[in-house]
């Protein structure tokens, strides 16, 4: 096993380097961000940008916060 110390300068070579890491199903630890954290694999991308998109053309759904473990 080799362990590596990376240093990000930026999101655009995280995103790439999680990319990466997920496809081959690499075992990290670290302690990023949140947004970056959420940003970080490809499927959480397209999901979010899904979401943003919907939000953005009205299609949104109001739920009681009583109903919400229902």
């Amino acid at each position: 096993m080799t362990t590596l110390v990376l240093q990000v300068k930026d999101k655009k070579q995280l995103v790439a380097l999680m990319d990466v890491i997920e496809h081959y199903k690499i075992t990290f630890t670290g302690n990023p961000d949140e947004t970056d954290y959420l940003l970080s694999t490809k499927a959480n991308r397209d999901s979010i940008e899904k979401s943003l998109k919907q939000s953005k053309e009205g299609k949104l759904r109001a739920i009681k916060t009583s109903d919400l473990w229902k």
